[in-house]
């Protein structure tokens, strides 16, 4: 269940209606539906006064959200990673700071310059196989003649 159908449940179990709540949130009805129905996200201090408002904790609202962005965001690998920076001393996690930072500008630089790199084959070097005009659509006899031509290798023996 997602943060919105959890606040919403909880509303609904302690007996508020959508304006009920939106006033002692301080937000407006339309807002709080828009909380509701997830296209919009609350901020930071209205979430806080939900949670005391409805009695809830925030673990209850986000344990579907936190879960899935745990699963798909960290994996066993990342984990053991995470787990060795934290064991490190203030100079080492520095020094992975900085090598981080600068590969990952590295790696948007290099990427950047192979887009850029992209070139159009010249017209001169493109393939003109059978069929590939673009300026008349083949007939039927015409590729069937193509298709016979294609196929007759007596040509190279």
């Amino acid at each position: 269940m997602a943060f919105y159908d959890r606040l919403k449940e909880s509303r609904i179990k302690a007996g508020l209606t959508q304006e009920q709540l939106a006033e002692k949130l301080g937000v407006a009805k339309s807002t709080l539906s828009g909380y509701e129905s997830g296209n919009r996200e609350p901020t930071v201090a209205t979430i806080a006064k939900a949670l005391e408002t409805l009695n809830i904790d925030a673990n209850y609202l986000y344990q579907d959200e936190t879960k899935t962005l745990t699963e798909r965001v960290i994996s066993l690998e990342d984990k053991e990673f995470l787990n060795k920076y934290h064991n490190l001393d203030n100079h080492g996690k520095e020094m992975v700071d900085f090598t981080l930072e600068k590969e990952y500008e590295r790696s948007k630089v290099q990427a950047n310059q192979a887009s850029e790199n992209i070139v159009q084959m010249p017209s001169y070097l493109q393939v003109n196989a059978a069929h590939a005009r673009t300026d008349v659509p083949p007939t039927p006899e015409g590729k069937a003649h193509d298709d016979a031509i294609m196929e007759d290798d007596s040509e190279w023996e």
